[in-house]
């Protein structure tokens, strides 16, 4: 394993002042995924990408409210299977897909201080799903029939180049896995999305009988040869929910991307071996970089999401 650095200096260590603090997230709206989760949630995946809903909310506590943080969302692999939909439940149908590797999703806030984030919590309605490996939005790329997971991770930081490796906190929750999917396979989360996910409220039932009955209006001839039919016909409300402009995805800073692979790494020994391109010669030049020692508080099963 291997590590292309373009400057050593990313990894010297931080002045780190003491920081009191104990990160916690907590999933709002629980009870909704609970429902979700007991039919089998699903989460449809298009080339342009599509919000998740439920939407990830997740409520921020323990953090000092002086110091700044940056808040990530990443989707995980739930399992190594790939899944199919028959006699009305999801089923493990063979061995899974070659899963590609995914940046964490940065909060568009991040970096805050953590008074802000206890306050306001941290929102991921941003974060689109796509079948689409080559997407220029930054879209999350998810394989179609497998099973994901949400995961929060939580670090410490003075800006984006100054990230406190040994802070890094990460948080899953019960209830939040679900099945990418290009349609909906199972009839009853097609209509719990529709009864409760306002961007759908159109394909509700009273909504489309309300908009026949204005079509209906607005096809009444005169009521005498004298009246004039207006000439501002009454609006229809469109069943369809409008799409919104895309929303840019932020980009994890590749200082950031490298502090947080070497923390990986770093469960694999006491050094790791980096990879220096060599502008005088075709050979690699192989440099030793030791990894700092592992803080209390911060694990390598924190990043890796294993469940406790």
């Amino acid at each position: 394993m291997s590590l292309i650095l373009s400057d050593l200096s990313l990894f010297c260590p931080n002045n780190e002042k003491l920081v009191d603090d104990n990160p916690h997230a907590e999933l709002e709206d629980e009870e909704l995924w609970k429902a979700f989760s007991d039919i089998g949630t699903e989460m449809v995946i298009t080339k342009v990408g599509r919000r998740m809903f439920p939407i990830l909310r997740v409520k921020l506590s323990g953090l000092d409210k002086k110091s700044k943080y940056i808040v990530m969302v990443e989707l995980v692999p739930f399992d190594r299977y790939r899944y199919k939909f028959t006699n009305g439940e999801w089923a493990v149908s063979g061995k899974g897909d070659l899963q590609a590797v995914r940046a964490p999703i940065v909060h568009p806030d991040s970096p805050q201080n953590g008074d802000s984030w206890m306050t306001n919590g941290a929102c991921f309605k941003i974060l689109k799903l796509s079948n689409d490996p080559y997407n220029s939005m930054g879209h999350t790329y998810l394989n179609s029939l497998h099973r994901y997971y949400p995961r929060i991770h939580i670090v410490r930081c003075d800006s984006f180049d100054k990230i406190i490796i040994s802070s890094f906190k990460t948080f899953h929750f019960k209830y939040t896995d679900f099945i990418a999917v290009t349609a909906y396979q199972n009839d009853e989360i097609t209509k719990k999305k529709i009864a409760n996910n306002p961007f759908a409220k159109g394909f509700r039932p009273e909504n489309k009988e309300r908009a026949k009955k204005r079509i209906r209006i607005s096809e009444v001839p005169p009521a005498s040869e004298v009246e004039e039919p207006s000439t501002k016909k009454p609006k229809i409300e469109d069943p369809v929910p409008v799409a919104e402009p895309p929303s840019p995805i932020p980009i994890v800073p590749v200082e950031m991307l490298a502090q947080w692979q070497l923390a990986i790494m770093s469960s694999f020994g006491g050094v790791v071996q980096t990879v220096l391109p060599s502008s005088e010669s075709k050979e690699k030049t192989v440099a030793v970089v030791p990894v700092p020692a592992k803080k209390i508080g911060f694990g390598v099963s924190d990043l890796l999401g294993t469940s406790s």
